[in-house]
């Protein structure tokens, strides 16, 4: 996507992993957020054509941003937005030069 307002990238997103760690007093685990990097993104829209197009997505879960491109951004990491865990679903991926990406995330609810 070429056409986005540098400006508009005023936000910041963090982007890591989850893993799995343990209770030392109880035994019990838990999932954990472990961050790996940080960009800055911008809020991203959608046309009612293009959102009826997505079949199988809701609004309420999900969440579109555009990035600079990245390489890093894949569908194996998780996203923290706001305060908010998120999956990310996919990426609309253009490497040309001051291109972004559109980046999918999705809800996680409960443990994921």
């Amino acid at each position: 996507m070429k056409n986005y307002n540098l400006s508009r990238l005023n936000k910041r997103v963090q982007f890591g992993t989850v893993k799995t760690v343990q209770n030392l007093i109880n035994g019990t685990t838990k999932q954990q957020f472990v961050p790996l990097f940080t960009v800055w993104y911008g809020e991203y829209t959608l046309t009612i054509s293009n959102t009826i197009s997505l079949t199988g997505m809701t609004a309420t879960t999900n969440q579109l941003i555009a990035v600079r491109h990245d390489d890093r951004i894949t569908t194996a990491l998780v996203a923290i937005l706001d305060g908010v865990t998120y999956k990310v679903a996919g990426v609309s991926s253009d490497s040309d030069l001051n291109a972004y990406d559109v980046v999918t995330l999705t809800k996680v609810n409960g443990h994921g």
